[in-house]
């Protein structure tokens, strides 16, 4: 990927997440951001895309990269379990007049949650509320 693209992705072959460039720049980062805010933009990418190496699709590749189910079994059944919710979630939502296919959309809508509460926990562990900057 060409380093000006404003994009991120995961490759579960390499256990890799790449930022080109492009991405380190507004809306996403500014050096002259407050913290919480770059938390809330680039954080929430770099959590999106962490998120990928365990949703099914990560769960095909151990942490070499290698082409092998590392979950148990009851980690799978588990994990199917708990998507039911948020393909319940998201069905119910409608966007343009459409109803989105909240299976269709499962592992976006896994890597989006996973990256809020990844850079949510993050800015919360690093500032108290009496040390936010106003």
């Amino acid at each position: 990927m060409a380093p000006h693209i404003v994009n991120a992705y995961y490759n579960p072959r390499e256990n890799h997440i790449y930022f080109p460039a492009g991405i380190l720049q507004k809306p996403f980062y500014d050096a002259n951001f407050p913290l919480a805010l770059n938390y809330g933009g680039i954080g929430v990418v770099v959590g999106h895309e962490i998120a990928h190496a365990f949703d099914r699709q990560g769960s095909k590749f151990d942490a070499k990269g290698n082409l092998r189910q590392w979950w148990s079994e009851s980690t799978r059944v588990d994990f199917e379990k708990n998507s039911e919710c948020l393909v319940r979630q998201y069905g119910n939502y409608t966007v343009l007049g459409k109803n989105i296919d909240g299976q269709l959309t499962l592992s976006e809508n896994i890597a989006d949650n996973g990256g809020i509460k990844a850079a949510y926990r993050v800015r919360f562990n690093l500032y108290r509320e009496s040390q936010l900057p106003t």
